[in-house]
């Protein structure tokens, strides 16, 4: 099976239903990110990859009664967040004020990362979809000029039409994506 090709809540549902692949590719998706953030609490290697197979144990005993309905990732950083902060704190006895006040700051700019990356990836398949909506030699245009950066002479030159033509195709190209970009905003923002 191609999980790759999985939302995370079909994702999730296969893992519930003991797909041990299903379960070793969320961890291939989210353990390197979930690492990283790690690194923002505590320098010890150690300490992050110790919390992090304990939070894949835990959701792997507990797939069955555990509920995610969209993301895996949150639900993963949730738990790991909650962790290392709880080893972190046994381990120091006692929390400095400024401790809590940078892992505050933390959460709330982890958080805002996290809108940011949804709001890209809704971005890139509206997008998508916009560019479904253009002919075979739109995208072929749009693609010359805007990802090769072609001049507009020659993008004429290698389709074999004439300079206005290459001007007419790629203005009508635009005109659609933003048409369809504009449509697919309104229904989000509603």
């Amino acid at each position: 099976m191609n999980y790759e090709l999985l939302e995370d809540a079909q994702l999730w549902q296969l893992i519930a239903s003991n797909d041990r692949g299903a379960f070793g590719h969320s961890f291939k998706l989210y353990a390197k990110d979930i690492f990283k953030y790690g690194q923002k609490f505590t320098g010890s290697r150690e300490i992050i990859e110790d919390v992090i197979q304990d939070v894949y144990l835990d959701l792997w005993d507990k797939r069955k009664s555990t509920q995610i309905k969209v993301s895996i990732k949150f639900y993963l950083f949730t738990a790991f967040r909650r962790e290392i902060i709880r080893r972190l704190a046994t381990s120091r006895k006692e929390a400095k004020p400024d401790a809590v006040i940078d892992e505050v700051q933390l959460e709330s700019s982890y958080l805002d990362q996290l809108v940011i990356e949804q709001h890209v990836k809704e971005s890139n398949e509206a997008l998508h979809q916009a560019i479904d909506l253009l002919t075979e030699r739109q995208r072929e245009a749009i693609h010359l000029r805007y990802f090769t950066n072609l001049k507009y002479e020659e993008i004429a030159l290698l389709m074999k039409v004439q300079v206005p033509h290459i001007y007419n195709l790629i203005f009508k190209s635009i005109k659609i994506l933003k048409g369809s970009l504009s449509k697919n905003k309104q229904y989000s923002s509603k």
